[in-house]
């Protein structure tokens, strides 16, 4: 790929584990879509003389696209101004516009601006403001080839103001994107080594269409680039098509939306509502329906139901039933499952109830063992998981599962299967 970005990432927080970095994954996805591959990306201390040296560096490179994130604060570790104006050799300019807008921000939310962030109205010279998604500024400038950008390192900042301006600016430039094409296979309940050995015979490197992935907590991502012409378009089409035969209902969808819209969107199509019941997720399946705005339609609402007391008094689970296979068993898991279904009269319904740990596990019911509970149309299925990870990853992967199982029960129920 010879169109290519660099990125620079500044922030003591970043390097100390304090927060972590997900404008690197943003950034360099955005720019793959835009036919641009990202080869560097460095975290630099609150340091002006190592700010500086890591962007004479990159510079020195000729990246088409150099990112700045981070320290365009009021504070005295907000360095990024200095640093680029440095590395640069120009001087700071003072921009009142500017200050005027950062001063409006400011009175709109009923507060008065302070002096320090006065110092954020000043631009190196030859820059364009970027318009302010929250109370620091932006900025870029072309220097030789190479268009250099500062963006804010909070996130929702930086990608308001990157799809706002940076991004259709980018795209606007002759040739962008062309002969480059990108499609993101979504993948659930498969990791990284099961996939490989699944797609062990399919070109990765080497070839016309190159074949990558990205594991997170919500899915695999199967990668697929390749050039963007009619010949390319087929073979990304062949290779797609083979990922997802040998993948099967593991698949979630092609540069599609995740998980819950996924589910939210199968209930809606088959005219259907849901509840939930759950004990060691703790209200996060019920979270990830009200993530997706319009839940309000399918989602009916849900039990908390960590007590056997409360699986019994409100979920009508029989006691005699939590005493003979345990709150963690199939038999329990489907109990809860058609209880909620029963309380809040929805046509389908979750449950989840296992073992989050660190503690609590015995060797017939170890740390992350959890069942999953589902009722479609009447009809109660239960899948039996060995999770791993910390408590909170449990937790999550399982609330993630349960709308997993929904989603293939449903797309076997429109289906006809």
């Amino acid at each position: 790929m010879d169109r290519n970005a660099e990125l620079i990432f500044t922030g003591d927080e970043l390097l100390r584990g304090d927060i972590v970095n997900t404008n690197q994954a943003y950034l360099g996805q955005r720019l793959l879509d835009l036919g641009i591959f990202a080869t560097h990306a460095i975290s630099v201390a609150d340091d002006l003389a190592d700010i500086v040296g890591t962007i004479r560096d990159a510079l020195a490179r000729r990246p088409e696209v150099l990112v700045l994130s981070g320290g365009l604060g009021p504070t005295e570790d907000d360095l990024t101004r200095e640093a680029t104006a440095e590395a640069l050799g120009v001087p700071l300019e003072h921009h009142e516009e500017l200050l005027e807008q950062i001063r409006d921000r400011f009175a709109a939310r009923g507060y008065e601006m302070g002096e320090s962030n006065g110092k954020q109205a000043q631009l190196p010279q030859g820059a364009t403001a970027i318009p302010i998604a929250g109370t620091a500024p932006g900025f870029f400038l072309e220097r030789q080839g190479t268009l250099v950008v500062a963006l804010p390192g909070v996130p929702w900042e930086l990608k308001e103001m990157w799809e706002g301006t940076i991004e259709p600016r980018l795209a606007a430039q002759p040739g962008s994107g062309a002969g480059h094409a990108v499609r993101r296979i979504g993948v659930f309940g498969i990791g990284e080594s099961m996939a490989a050995e699944k797609l062990a015979d399919l070109p990765w490197r080497g070839s016309d269409v190159e074949i990558g992935t990205r594991a997170s907590l919500e899915e695999l991502t199967i990668i697929l680039r390749g050039p963007a012409t009619p010949e390319g378009s087929r073979r990304l089409d062949e290779i797609q098509a083979r990922v997802c035969s040998a993948l099967g209902d593991r698949v979630l969808g092609v540069n599609g939306p995740g998980l819950p819209q996924i589910v939210g969107r199968l209930l809606l199509d088959a005219g259907s509502t849901v509840a939930v019941a759950e004990s060691c997720t703790g209200g996060l399946v019920g979270k990830r329906f009200t993530d997706v705005p319009g839940s309000s339609e399918y989602f009916l609402g849900g039990v908390t139901a960590y007590s056997n007391e409360v699986k019994t008094a409100l979920l009508g689970v029989p006691a005699e039933l939590l005493a003979r296979h345990g709150a963690v068993s199939a038999e329990v898991a489907g109990a809860m499952a058609e209880g909620v279904q029963r309380l809040l009269s929805s046509d389908c319904a979750l449950s989840t109830t296992g073992v989050a740990g660190p503690g609590g596990g015995t060797e017939e019911k170890p740390v992350g063992l959890v069942f999953i509970g589902s009722v479609v149309r009447g009809v109660t299925e239960v899948e039996r998981l060995r999770l791993f990870g910390r408590r909170d990853q449990i937790r999550e992967r399982a609330a993630l599962a349960a709308l997993d199982l929904l989603r293939r029960r449903l797309q076997r129920e429109l289906a006809g299967i």
